[in-house]
């Protein structure tokens, strides 16, 4: 009580990632560190939580196929192993071919100290993958990462 709430990470995919499988849960993988990150921590997108608490957490995946054909995607999260009930998003991916589609979900979870989180994704189109996206010129703008996923303590 009266303590400061200052507990946060911002990790972000810097690689496309594929679908290993139409029946495949694909454990999405972080691989930079945006923000010198306090109390969270990642290893290849296991996140682990120093101090327990009330995070919310929002997860932006972008998603391609290499064909038009309107496929359906489900994520969602598990904590330390076990899926998290009610947190499974589903959306349908439209546009076409090589489009890049962004689903956002936001979510707030109770955690003890040594908690772990990850993120997971599955499309029964074996063509739906990750996209990340290079560095652009005219006019200049950075690359997009395939994944990002913010935490931050709110309780």
């Amino acid at each position: 009580t009266g303590g400061a709430l200052g507990y946060y990470g911002l990790f972000v995919s810097t690689a496309n990632q594929t679908n290993g499988g139409a029946t495949v849960a694909n454990l999405t993988a972080f691989d930079t560190q945006i923000v010198t990150a306090n109390g969270v921590s990642n290893s290849a997108g296991v996140i682990t939580f120093t101090i327990a608490g009330v995070y919310q957490v929002t997860t932006e995946l972008f998603y391609t196929s290499t064909t038009g054909a309107n496929p359906t995607i489900t994520q969602w999260l598990s904590q330390n192993g076990t899926n998290i009930a009610n947190s499974s998003q589903d959306f349908q991916l439209l546009g076409g071919a090589n489009t890049v589609q962004a689903a956002v979900c936001t979510w707030q979870i109770s955690v003890s100290a040594s908690d772990t989180i990850r993120v997971y994704w599955n499309s029964s189109n074996t063509n739906v993958s990750l996209a990340y996206q290079v560095a652009l010129t005219n006019p200049a703008r950075p690359a997009s990462p395939s994944a990002s996923i913010i935490i931050h303590q709110v309780a």
